[in-house]
């Protein structure tokens, strides 16, 4: 009774991890906190590699991204061919953060996963003050240079592992001297679709997805995010952020729980 209790929890874990992970994405980020125990413990299940379930939740969570690009189309419509430098520099960082995940082994993946996540979750808690004291150390100019450079560094962890992203994306625009709100949200979300969707490609071609769980996971994180695109702006962002800090502390530590059971 009790194995088919779990079995139950397992299959229903995951869509409505996917499902509200594509919201969070598209709100404030912080999606794989809900994703990765829910799809770990459905890949563990049948034997599946930390590092394909890590790849597996890449390529399901890109859709989300992209209906979050369609739906912020008149943003990004304004900057045109603006922010062709910083799409190239998000892509070429993506493909190395995914090159790197794919010769990491699953023993030092699942070793790395929960620091990982306990970085992802502060960089969640400092945002907010840090990007207000980011914003003053520009002096009012833009330095288009240091900031294709920089995003090739984010993409790289972007490409990695994901989480916490948009933070780091966020963080380096206000160094460089971007302070327009809707300019940031173009670029941010720009370079989420770009920075995931080369990686998710080569994860795709290396053979390394999961299509059991993907498929699944990506149709619901597609609808949540798209729905969420359209209730965003009525979302205190300053409780979503400590929400989704919250979460990311708890699955950091379900994590090294997890890695010092399996020391022990």
């Amino acid at each position: 009774m009790s194995l088919h209790f779990v079995d139950v929890v397992r299959w229903l874990w995951l869509p409505v991890a996917s499902f509200f992970a594509g919201a969070l994405n598209t709100i404030a980020g912080g999606g794989s906190f809900l994703t990765l125990p829910a799809l770990f413990s459905a890949t563990g299940a049948v034997g599946v590699g930390a590092v394909t379930a890590q790849a597996t939740n890449t390529v399901a969570l890109w859709p989300g991204q992209l209906t979050s690009l369609v739906a912020f189309r008149r943003h990004l419509r304004a900057y045109g061919w603006k922010m062709a430098p910083i799409a190239l520099a998000s892509g070429l960082g993506g493909w190395i953060g995914g090159r790197l995940l794919l010769i990491t082994s699953n023993h030092w993946f699942k070793e790395l996963l929960p620091w990982l996540l306990l970085f992802a979750a502060l960089m969640f808690i400092v945002s907010m003050p840090l990007g207000k004291w980011l914003a003053t150390r520009s002096g009012g100019k833009r330095y288009e240079v240091a900031l294709v450079i920089g995003m090739v560094a984010v993409s790289v962890y972007v490409g990695y592992f994901g989480a916490g992203g948009g933070f780091l994306v966020m963080a380096l625009l206000g160094i460089c001297g971007v302070h327009d709100i809707h300019e940031m949200n173009a670029l941010k979300v720009l370079t989420a679709v770009v920075s995931i969707g080369i990686p998710a490609l080569t994860f795709i071609l290396a053979g390394r997805v999961d299509w059991r769980f993907c498929l699944e996971m990506a149709v619901l994180a597609a609808v949540g995010g798209y729905l969420a695109a359209r209730l965003s702006p009525k979302v205190n962002q300053r409780v979503m952020r400590w929400t989704v800090a919250s979460i990311g502390l708890l699955t950091a530590a379900y994590f090294f729980l997890q890695n010092a059971l399996m020391h022990g």
